[in-house]
């Protein structure tokens, strides 16, 4: 867990997204289909065209768009300004792993990543508290303490 949040998060900042490696397709109609029919004419569409169907076909609200799918291979129905938009994603290895960083995928791993945060606040806290008792070096302790959670809210405080 450590690993891939600490790589998606450093690629993240350096400016990667989910969609790095994405492979998308989109098709523009000059037609307005209705949103109670969006998802006939998309199952439609994507037989007519021999598109691969994703695994969960479940249709879902993504953005004012209805979308099929999950995080790693995902189709959106749009209509705007008398057009609809039809829109396939599929990520990569990385993309996905950005998408479970952002807990924008299934419940179960949001579940593992916060017992992951839970964790690491444990073993913060229970460093505290063995540093506590050795008493020769709590000084140095209490300098780094102090000196990571000011540069800590220093930077916060400019970058935002």
């Amino acid at each position: 867990m450590a690993l891939l949040f600490s790589i998606t998060g450093i690629v993240y900042i350096f400016g990667l997204n989910q969609d790095v490696g994405a492979t998308k397709q989109k098709w523009v109609l000059e037609e307005v289909v209705p949103k109670e029919k969006q998802f006939d004419f998309l199952m439609d569409f994507l037989s007519k065209n021999n598109i691969p169907f994703p695994n969960d076909i479940n249709p879902k609200d993504f953005r004012g768009a209805l979308s099929i799918g999950s995080a790693k291979y995902m189709i959106t129905i749009e209509t705007k300004d008398n057009q609809t938009m039809i829109q396939t994603i599929q990520r990569s290895l990385l993309g996905n792993m950005i998408m479970l960083h952002k807990a924008k995928a299934k419940w179960y791993f949001d579940v593992l990543s916060v017992a992951f945060g839970i964790s690491l606040v444990l073993f913060y806290l229970s460093g505290i508290v063995m540093t506590a008792f050795c008493k020769n070096k709590r000084k140095e302790m209490l300098i780094c303490f102090l000196a990571g959670l000011i540069l800590s809210i220093a930077l916060g405080y400019l970058s935002v």
